[in-house]
């Protein structure tokens, strides 16, 4: 009965132990919220989203995060996400609000013969970019039936 019990608490401090060690693995920096700088964002957009958007950014243009984000003058080997020291990332916040008014205004006020809002064929970044950072406009055309 003795060794039962032996075994019982044995567990349990087994268990309080890996707890205990996953949660000093976790750095005060990592559990720290990052600094956020949206301008044109929703300001309350889960880190998730923001990364997935973000992944979509680098497809629809194919750049990688430095395209539009400056390094960081703590250490250069980082990207410093917040900071506006790249013009890139100005241009890069009129095109959201350019795509999402011509979404908005244009897109949305088509009136289509499926009353089914899913038929819409919004405007994104791939419209015009197709894989490149600056559009090739000559190439992009409105197919007319």
């Amino acid at each position: 009965m003795k060794s039962t019990n032996r075994n019982k608490y044995a567990i349990v401090a087994l268990i309080g132990l890996i707890t205990f060690a996953s949660i000093a693995a976790i750095s005060p920096k990592e559990m720290q919220p990052r600094e956020r700088n949206l301008k044109v964002l929703p300001k309350d957009i889960s880190h998730d989203s923001l990364d997935h958007l973000m992944d979509y950014y680098k497809v629809a243009l194919n750049v990688k995060c430095g395209y539009c984000h400056t390094r960081s003058e703590k250490n250069p080997k980082k990207l410093d996400m917040a900071a506006d020291g790249n013009p890139i990332k100005e241009v890069t916040r009129k095109m959201i609000l350019m795509t999402n008014e011509m979404n908005d205004k244009y897109i949305h006020s088509i009136t289509h013969p499926s009353s089914d809002a899913t038929q819409l064929q919004l405007v994104t970044c791939n419209t015009c970019h197709r894989g490149k950072a600056k559009p090739d406009v000559a190439a992009i055309s409105i197919k007319e039936d």
